[in-house]
């Protein structure tokens, strides 16, 4: 794949804090390609009329990180069995983050145009555990 593709992104998110269950999902027209070893997914998500976000995701066979540059910002880096820092930005500044992902699936069909990007993790701050998080992105491209 040397050109990008042009993707709808269908994002949906499950969080899990203290009980208290979070659902976010939104669709977003983006692109997909491939460099090298990875793949990425880049796309706008509009948080709100005056708000944007920048998001890219990176995938290896090992790990996936995602980065978010705008209204909201980001950076978590996603492998399988292993506990990673990560930051989220605030009006405070920088806040040091942790992820502790349990499961990590990709699958990307070049002929179909279609795949999906699966993440369950657990985020710490400070060393505690702050919540449960599903994450679910469909990928969907113009079949040629």
């Amino acid at each position: 794949m040397d050109a990008s593709t042009p993707i709808t992104v269908t994002f949906h998110s499950i969080s899990d804090q203290s009980g208290q269950n979070e659902e976010t999902q939104f669709s977003a027209l983006g692109n997909l390609y491939e460099k090298e070893t990875a793949i990425y997914i880049r796309y706008d998500e509009e948080i709100n009329e005056s708000d944007k976000v920048n998001t890219t995701i990176k995938i290896t066979n090992d790990d996936a990180t995602i980065i978010r540059r705008g209204a909201v910002s980001m950076r978590q880096q996603f492998i399988p069995g292993t506990l990673t820092a990560g930051t989220y930005g605030s009006v405070y500044g920088p806040i040091q983050i942790a992820m502790d992902t349990k499961t990590m699936e990709f699958d990307w069909n070049e002929r179909t145009k279609r795949g999906s990007l699966s993440l369950e993790y657990d985020v710490l701050f400070e060393g505690e555990k702050t919540g449960r998080h599903q994450l679910s992105i469909k990928l969907k491209g113009e079949s040629t």
